[in-house]
């Protein structure tokens, strides 16, 4: 993967190792219109690399850096490293380049499914089939039963809610 302003990504023992640099062409520097949302320690952004690639940056908040959201920082990294699940967002890399924390994943088109529950209507979506919901409930057991089961080692989730469930299509 190659990405802004003639840095790329550096590879350190499976992990992808972003520059906050790349991070910031990618979400316009971190652009109020690039928001997704606020995850459990940070805002998340959607960002496009030089490649076309597009992503999901989630970046912690500075004034959240406290241990238990620097324990949960490593945690995520170390846990998603380990699985690869079709169920399962992918971590693609990491940067940790002074106070900067920062995570990115796979982007997902159409968001969480909390948008699609509690609040269709006013994003004037399609409200979802009961197929479609069974199917998705099924998807997330599917991921639940790797990650507590059969994965090579087990994971506890600990956190499972729809604002946490993102859908691709």
């Amino acid at each position: 993967m190659h990405a802004g302003s003639g840095e790329s990504p550096v590879i350190m023992s499976g992990n992808i190792i972003i520059s906050v640099q790349v991070l910031k062409n990618a979400t316009k520097n971190f652009a109020k219109e690039s928001k997704l949302g606020h995850g459990g320690f940070g805002v998340v952004y959607k960002g496009q690399l030089d490649d076309g690639t597009k992503i999901a940056v989630k970046r912690m908040e500075s004034g959240a850096i406290s241990n238990k959201a620097l324990d949960e920082f490593e945690s995520e990294i170390s846990v998603l490293t380990k699985v690869r699940h079709r169920h399962l967002v992918s971590l693609l890399g990491y940067s940790t380049e002074g106070l900067e924390r920062i995570l990115v994943y796979e982007y997902m088109p159409q968001g969480a499914l909390s948008r699609h529950l509690f609040h269709w209507k006013n994003l004037k979506l399609e409200p979802l089939s009961w197929k479609m919901r069974l199917n998705i409930a099924l998807d997330v057991a599917r991921g639940m039963e790797y990650l507590h089961t059969l994965a090579h080692q087990s994971f506890i989730h600990r956190d499972l809610k729809s604002s946490n469930i993102l859908l691709v299509e």
